[in-house]
């Protein structure tokens, strides 16, 4: 998944004060709300990429081995990100990185 954090455009960002999203060894945790899994359950399930975790559980687990399996991480991820209310923007540029290097600090 590191190779995924390097495409153009992406870039690792805090959303507000919740994580919605992180990733190891070739996987991404993605926190759809309760709601979101119960509403999206029939789908989630017959993707064979996606593990639930359980009845109750917000977050699910993607195994990401190609480009179409980083394409739904992005979509699933998308969903949460409008589950938690929020809105993405995207930054290039030397300029947009100190920005956000400083806000990390």
């Amino acid at each position: 998944m590191a190779r995924g954090a390097r495409v153009r455009g992406v870039e690792r960002r805090a959303f507000g004060t919740h994580e919605i999203a992180h990733t190891h060894n070739g996987q991404v945790d993605v926190r759809l709300t309760r709601a979101g899994v119960r509403d999206l359950r029939d789908e989630l399930r017959s993707d064979a990429r996606i593990d639930l975790r359980g009845p109750g559980f917000d977050w699910i687990l993607i195994r990401v081995r190609n480009a179409a399996d980083v394409k739904r991480a992005v979509e699933l991820l998308r969903y949460a990100m409008r589950a938690a209310g929020g809105t993405v923007t995207a930054s290039r540029g030397s300029a947009a990185r100190r920005r956000a290097r400083t806000r990390q600090r």
